[in-house]
């Protein structure tokens, strides 16, 4: 039987409310094999979120946790003035790494997943030689905070059964032929093969911004295929300080766009991406 894993990452920043981020880890509990948590330079002065969570989430022994604190995360940047508070490429490299599933997802933390069935059902159709990425679904935050956090079961099968597609192409330069969709990173879904071959995301996107287009780039780079779907429904729950182009107030730097998308032809990553040559412990919640 192949595994599924789902790899998040955050900080305990106050960005994400709690309610927000036990509803989204609970679906991906009950849909994957695995959820793969990365905490990525949480202030000194705050507990992980996870161990500050610990008391409300399921105890089922799918949660990998890893801590990255601000002493590491420093390290693990080269001290780099322009390194995002989070840098989503290293916390999900390291994860990818480390991570054996055959079916594997990138995602945030603001998204309930598709049930298991809906899951598995895309699964078998799946090519292992694509690169898929998954338009999501907007829907109100204060729609599910009214019904009640606790019936986010009865939310998502609701929206189902009533909800649309979500057609939203992007293209970031004028040669982009990879952003098939806005936000292409809140679902990226390929083979570990895949996810191997072209060595995750690329680790000196330390910025904010355009690392999901580049991977589904080097994904075409090494002949695989890449799809946009839209009918496997995840829904992506609204918040507030952040625009559709992904700005944001707490990104202070973007990562060169045309280096990194237009012009981009190969890999800078070692042999040793994703901290392969690290021996970095992790917990099992």
């Amino acid at each position: 039987m192949e595994k599924s894993a789902i790899l998040l990452g955050g900080r305990n920043d106050s960005y994400k409310e709690d309610e927000r981020v036990l509803v989204c880890l609970e679906s991906m509990i009950e849909t994957f094999d695995e959820v793969w948590y990365c905490d990525w330079n949480t202030p000194k002065d705050k507990l992980p979120l996870l161990w500050e969570l610990r008391d409300k989430l399921p105890k089922t022994g799918k949660i990998r946790h890893f801590v990255i604190n601000e002493q590491n995360a420093n390290i693990l940047t080269n001290h780099s003035p322009k390194a995002g508070a989070f840098c989503s490429v290293l916390a999900r490299n390291l994860m990818l790494r480390r991570c054996t599933a055959d079916w594997v997802v990138t995602s945030t933390i603001d998204i309930i997943a598709p049930s298991k069935p809906k899951l598995s059902e895309f699964l078998a159709n799946a090519s292992k030689d694509t690169f898929y990425t998954v338009s999501r679904r907007d829907v109100e935050y204060n729609d599910l905070q009214s019904l009640g956090f606790d019936k986010w079961r009865e939310f998502r099968d609701s929206l189902d059964k009533t909800s649309s597609p979500r057609y939203f192409p992007a293209r970031v330069t004028p040669n982009d032929n990879y952003s098939l969709i806005n936000c292409c990173g809140d679902f990226q879904l390929a083979h570990k093969n895949i996810w191997n071959t072209i060595k995750g995301f690329e680790e000196n996107m330390i910025s904010a911004c355009f690392d999901d287009t580049n991977v589904q780039k080097k994904a075409v780079l090494n002949n695989f295929g890449l799809k946009a779907h839209y009918d496997l429904p995840l829904y992506h729950l609204s918040h507030t300080g952040m625009q559709n182009d992904g700005s944001s107030p707490t990104k202070q730097h973007y990562n060169d766009v045309n280096h990194w998308v237009e012009f981009f032809t190969q890999t800078e990553n070692p042999d040793t991406w994703g901290f392969s040559d690290i021996d970095i412990e992790h917990e099992i919640i």
